[in-house]
């Protein structure tokens, strides 16, 4: 599947720039799709979460206790972004310090491991192979961190291959 990774200005500022992902062409990134798919069932918690990221982007930075880290393989920076603890919405991001989020998909974490759902394996998943291959261009200078490390630059298109 081709991907591409997309600045969100409207939640972008000067403490953190937040991307998110365009699958195939696809006009919406995957967190419009986020968006879309809970805005009627869980409209108050899709608020919160759209003004934490607002306000990591322009006031707080990306800090740690904003996500659930290590949601997926060690050093990875796959974690999720939630509203409060106690509630079951989970976005899930790749997290580059305090100052880049990359924020894909998600959804209601009804399971203890998210093993046992397949949408949230599907989307934890992706994001995993997309760190991987983002770490692989960083290491062969093919995207790098511009000076103030409050954003990217370089090639943001990817094949990913999930099964």
């Amino acid at each position: 599947m081709k991907c591409e990774l997309k600045k969100i200005e409207e939640l972008s500022g000067k403490r953190t720039s937040v991307y998110s992902i365009l699958i195939d062409n696809s006009e919406q990134t995957l967190f419009d799709i986020f968006i879309e798919e809970n805005k009627s069932s869980h409209l108050s918690e899709i608020e919160d979460i759209v003004q934490r990221l607002k306000t990591i982007g322009t006031k707080t930075g990306a800090r740690e206790q904003f996500f659930k880290l290590h949601e997926g393989c060690p050093g990875d920076g796959v974690c999720a972004l939630f509203d409060l603890p106690e509630k079951n919405l989970r976005l899930y991001c790749i997290r580059y310090n305090t100052q880049i989020i990359i924020i894909g998909g998600g959804g209601i974490k009804h399971v203890r491991a998210l093993q046992h759902d397949s949408k949230l394996t599907k989307e934890n998943y992706l994001l995993r192979e997309l760190s991987k291959q983002i770490t692989e261009r960083i290491k062969e200078k093919d995207i790098r961190f511009i000076i103030d490390g409050n954003d990217f630059e370089g090639d943001f298109e990817f094949n990913l291959h999930i099964d």
